[in-house]
């Protein structure tokens, strides 16, 4: 969502008039200016503003994710919208909407629609009263050529009407084998121009990187052992370091949103991982923030989580997706981005997987390897801590064996994301922008070797998956220092905000400045919650517990509590972190009463923000297959 401009459009005509005549009348440079487009409406996720007039009895109206095809190469992407199986009908209220604003949308269907046995074809219209504003036909079936496969994009100039109906109708096919169609990517919006600006010493560059699935104590930066990050090293030394960092959740959706938003999971509502995927347009993003305010904005991200089909886009002038491309080829890109933009004041956010793929590619990543099993294989790993969870036979000595060495990968993997923080400095630095550029390195969460039995990230709340690295540094940022307290990393936007002189608005205004020492130290004394819908449980002969369910968790001071309220027999673990900091001796037993307040702390905690988060929308099949393609979710049974 992009708020009005503070004082209105027509104070920005009488800016943007001054500036026209200030260049035509000296030598001021011409004035460069930048499309914004203001969303005025995510219809998607406001039901208040639609009402179905018809339905198909068996097929409701819902507002979900529609997903033509997997082919990329094609305008077919996972994007959110409304569901319409025919005969279907939608009033959209459009009451208090500006005159100039559109109706924008794409017509399509899921691609479930393409796997039925009949063809057919579906009349799309939009109407306002009796006056037809928009009409397509889409056909369906089997013998699509994938090709047309694709959302059909369009918009309708409202004009002031006060409300339009949204129809699908089956012109041709079988009527008990209806096609999943629906409206895409709905939305009313206006377009906004902005001039771009020039970087200052109030006004810097941003460059936001997160390295996904970055464990601080794997960073020799952080005391490991092996020198895997010189570069961030370098960054931390002209910059701040935060030693104790946490993201609010062990995967990569919530603590993302969290990233751009500063709002906790429960508030943002994007906590997956299949009925709510979708980072409403309702809320206020740190680039859509820096694009009202004169940064020109680019994003690239190789995580097929963050992607324009959920929302992530939001602010963004461009922004660019790929699956696991490794960093080292993702910089070619970047270099490009930076040398087209650099003349302008920029916000740079990119998302690199490297860490999260174990697979090295470089040579100059190649000593950390270690020397690789007989017989390994990912397959062998994976059934025997299968089995292990399951308190099945397994060879355990062989399983740390192969564990160890697929840690070594790992350790690969964080140093070639550090050799493009490398290239990032280097390129900064020639085109003569390093030293008005802040630069952020942080992660989305960590990732486990077996430290509490269990593998990878997203399924529980120890150390291992939600402590992250903080590194910033640049113009304003204190250099050389290291700031022990403890952090959510989810107050980075509003601590950016306010190193450029910019005042945060709407649900910005929640964090907090982690350069305030009182408010910082202050905020280090309350309550740190976390959470996942990912979790289970790894406990030998606890087999109905590998399920996967919601886990909630707490930070107290030296306390750390977590539980699974979903459960029929609710399972909860407690720790005294003061004499047990790698927390392996569960006290929950010894301490019920305690556990039952702090599970009442965390029950207050997501009610109050649940209250307050938008709708959410969910991500139907395509989510599934995508979150299963990447492990996220699986059978139970499994």
């Amino acid at each position: 969502m992009t708020p009005s401009f503070p004082d209105g459009p027509r104070s920005w005509a009488l800016v943007l008039l001054g500036l026209v005549l200030a260049t035509a009348c000296g030598d001021a440079e011409p004035v460069v200016f930048m499309p914004i487009e203001r969303i005025l409406v995510d219809i998607p996720a406001e039901p208040d503003r639609r009402v179905v007039e018809t339905e198909n009895p068996k097929s409701p109206v819902e507002a979900t994710t529609i997903h033509p095809s997997p082919f990329r190469q094609f305008d077919a992407g996972a994007i959110a919208g409304l569901s319409m199986v025919p005969p279907a009908r939608v009033r959209l209220n459009l009451e208090g909407l500006p005159r100039d604003s559109e109706l924008r949308f794409g017509t399509g269907y899921d691609q479930l629609a393409y796997e039925l046995e009949s063809e057919g074809t579906v009349r799309f219209r939009i109407y306002n009263g009796e006056t037809l504003l928009h009409e397509n036909f889409m056909p369906f079936g089997p013998g699509i050529p994938d090709a047309r496969k694709i959302w059909r994009r369009a918009a309708v100039p409202l004009g002031g009407m006060q409300n339009v109906v949204l129809e699908t109708h089956l012109i041709r096919g079988d009527p008990d084998l209806l096609p999943p169609a629906g409206f895409g990517g709905l939305k009313i919006a206006s377009d906004e121009e902005r001039p771009r600006e020039l970087a200052t010493d109030d006004h810097p560059n941003l460059v936001v990187v997160v390295i996904d699935t970055l464990r601080p104590d794997r960073t020799s930066t952080y005391g490991y052992d092996q020198e895997t990050s010189p570069h961030l090293s370098a960054l931390a030394e002209r910059g701040t370091k935060f030693e104790s960092a946490w993201a609010p959740s062990p995967w990569t959706w919530p603590s993302t949103a969290s990233l751009l938003t500063t709002l906790e999971p429960p508030e943002h509502g994007l906590m997956g991982p299949t009925n709510a995927v979708y980072l409403t347009q309702s809320l206020y993003t740190l680039p859509e923030c820096l694009q009202t305010e004169g940064w020109t904005t680019g994003a690239f991200s190789t995580n097929p989580l963050i992607q324009v089909g959920k929302g992530f886009d939001q602010g963004f002038e461009s922004f660019t997706e790929y699956r696991w491309k490794p960093s080292y080829l993702l910089m070619d890109e970047a270099d490009a981005w930076l040398e087209q933009n650099s003349e302008w004041r920029f916000f740079l956010y990119l998302h690199l997987t490297d860490p999260h793929e174990y697979t090295p590619r470089r040579a100059t990543s190649k000593s950390l390897i270690g020397t690789k099993p007989d017989g390994y294989s990912l397959a062998r790993l994976q059934t025997a801590h299968t089995r292990m969870l399951r308190g099945k036979s397994h060879d355990i000595d062989q399983l740390r064996t192969d564990v160890a060495y697929r840690s070594t990968k790992y350790d690969a993997t964080v140093f070639e994301s550090d050799e493009a923080l490398g290239r990032l400095h280097d390129k900064l630095a020639a085109l003569g922008r390093l030293e008005d550029t802040i630069i952020v390195v942080t992660s989305d969460h960590g990732e486990a070797f077996m430290e509490h039995d269990v593998l990878h990230h997203s399924s529980t709340l120890y150390d291992e998956m939600v402590k992250v690295p903080l590194i910033i540094a640049g113009p304003g940022v204190p250099s050389g220092r290291t700031i022990s307290e403890r952090v959510q990393n989810r107050h980075l936007a509003s601590t950016l905000l306010q190193l450029i002189d910019v005042e945060p608005t709407s649900n910005l205004t929640s964090g907090i400045d982690l350069f305030d020492d009182a408010r910082r130290s202050s905020a280090s004394a309350e309550p740190f919650f976390f959470t996942t819908m990912l979790g289970y449980w790894a406990a030998e002969g606890e087999q109905a517990e590998l399920r996967q369910q919601p886990l909630h968790g707490v930070r107290v001071n030296d306390e750390l509590f977590f539980h699974t309220p979903g459960l029929d027999r609710p399972m909860r673990r407690y720790f005294k972190l003061d004499t047990d900091p790698t927390a392996h001796d569960d006290l929950s037993e010894q301490f019920p009463e305690r556990c039952d307040d702090l599970a009442a702390m965390i029950k207050v905690w997501m009610e109050t923000l649940v209250a307050r988060s938008p709708v959410v929308v969910g991500g139907g099949r395509s989510t599934q297959d995508l979150l299963q393609g990447i492990g996220y979710v699986g059978d139970d049974d499994e």
